[in-house]
């Protein structure tokens, strides 16, 4: 079955190519069609990937595919629209040299993992079926993003050039007359780049729809979609000017949209004890509202700088020429620079979950590796913060225990077998890669997110901060 269509351009002629899938073996390219318009091209190949996906073309693509089968040449254009009728109908013809069977005691492969199976539903999905008709489960993402347009000329030039065409003079409207909505759009749908606009904005959220909660798919929803992505830091400050800045100039720290914890209540002190038995219960080293509020503003612009580090760097691997200009994942042991964007959300996330357990009054207690990671870069932080402390940190009450961030190192971890992988057999370009890594299948970074058995698990559903 035809995957995907891709197009290959050489300055004097573009070819088409089918991404194909098949059940005993590896997927594998073939070739479709060659033709000297790179525009024909690469709309021929987004055609064919939607008659693929959607087993039919609407009524415009329809118009669309007789324009390109006009454009070309008899022998491609015969070629187009017998590639057509096989995505249309979900099954590719191959040659027999093309497949081939794939060894199940494949060498190069590790051992099978006796994994269990997750059940396939009888049938896909349904025609106008509300959620409870449907067979599986539902899941709805719902994505933020935000672009500045700084070069309008370069971006329209640049979309048009990736084969976008913008809408039909009738169809424009009067503020947008050069369709640069819709050339966004288009570069949303694949990088989000492209040359004349930055990105300003990524966020996502997610979760299961539960027909027993209530919940719906939009088609049949009596009620709006709507999701919280909470607002700015800066508008918030805009709205309060006497809301202290963030502790770090040089870093982006977000107001929290929560108000700052009340940490002399949430770890009130001990009465004080000037014995000296050494059983005593109350001399104790104790974790102070002052320790507790530097750590908690340690945490939380570390998970800001995540997220909008994550966002910067997308799905590109932090390399050495970066020169720590990534903040956190330059931080990170060299084994987790090729780790993807979903992963680096992730590991910022795991930051507002440790705040989160200060923010209720408890200890910051890791429950995977990604925590156990993020808490020790915390601490080495927190220290810091001091220097920039502000009026309501100078507020809290004192203590013989403020700042021993050491002993946090003590009572907040199991172990600290994470920093086993800044050792140098783990933290070079050979244990980077894919293939034979020298690192524990417990610390590998695909893992870090697996929680610990001994303690409670986070919620499944909390989301991201944004």
């Amino acid at each position: 079955m035809a995957r995907s269509f891709l197009c290959e351009h050489a300055s004097s002629k573009s070819r088409v190519l089918v991404l194909l899938a098949h059940a005993n073996g590896p997927a594998c390219v073939q070739a479709v069609f060659t033709c000297r318009d790179a525009h024909v091209a690469q709309h021929a190949a987004r055609l064919l990937s939607s008659a693929a996906l959607d087993g039919a073309l609407t009524e415009q693509q329809e118009i669309t595919a007789r324009k390109i089968a006009t454009a070309l040449p008899d022998a491609p254009a015969a070629s187009f629209r017998q590639a057509l009728e096989r995505a249309r109908t979900g099954v590719w013809p191959s040659a027999a040299p093309a497949l081939f069977s794939w060894p199940d005691d494949d060498p190069l492969e590790g051992p099978a993992q006796d994994e269990p199976e997750l059940p396939v539903s009888a049938t896909r999905s349904p025609k106008d079926a509300r959620l409870a008709d449907l067979p599986g489960p539902v899941v709805r993402v719902v994505q933020l993003r935000e672009f500045h347009v700084y070069d309008q000329a370069n971006l329209v030039a640049a979309a048009a050039a990736g084969g976008w065409q913008p809408m039909e003079d009738e169809e424009l409207v009067e503020d947008d007359p050069h369709d640069l909505v819709g050339a966004v759009m288009f570069a949303a749908e694949s990088t989000g780049e492209l040359p004349g606009m930055d990105w300003l904005t990524d966020a996502q959220e997610g979760h299961l729809l539960l027909p027993a909660r209530g919940d719906e798919v939009a088609d049949w929803s009596t009620e709006p979609v709507r999701i919280n992505f909470g607002t700015g830091w800066r508008l918030q400050q805009a709205a309060n000017p006497s809301a202290a800045p963030p502790r770090n100039p040089g870093a982006t720290a977000a107001v929290p949209e929560e108000p700052q914890p009340d940490f002399a209540s949430l770890f009130a002190l001990p009465s004080a004890c000037d014995c000296e038995e050494e059983d005593c219960q109350k001399c104790y080293w104790t974790f102070t509202p002052r320790t507790a509020d530097l750590l908690f503003s340690a945490l939380d612009e570390l998970a800001e700088a995540a997220y909008d580090d994550a966002a910067d760097l997308g799905e590109r691997p932090v390399t050495k020429d970066d020169d720590g200009a990534w903040g956190l994942f330059s931080r990170l042991p060299q084994v987790t620079w090729r780790q993807n964007l979903r992963w680096r959300r992730n590991l910022a996330r795991a930051c507002d979950d440790l705040a989160g357990d200060l923010r209720r009054g408890s200890w910051p207690r890791p429950t995977c590796a990604a925590e156990e990671m993020v808490l020790h870069l915390a601490l080495g932080e927190a220290p810091a913060l001091l220097e920039v402390g502000d009026s309501a940190h100078a507020a809290l009450p004192e203590h013989r225990d403020d700042y021993d961030f050491d002993a946090c190192l003590d009572f907040f971890f199991q172990d600290h077998d994470v920093l086993w992988l800044y050792d140098s057999k783990y933290n070079s370009d050979e244990a980077d890669g894919a293939g034979s890594s020298p690192v524990p299948p417990a610390l590998h970074p695909d893992n870090w997110f697996e929680g610990f058995l001994n303690v409670p698990a986070r919620s499944a559903e909390r989301g991201h901060r944004r």
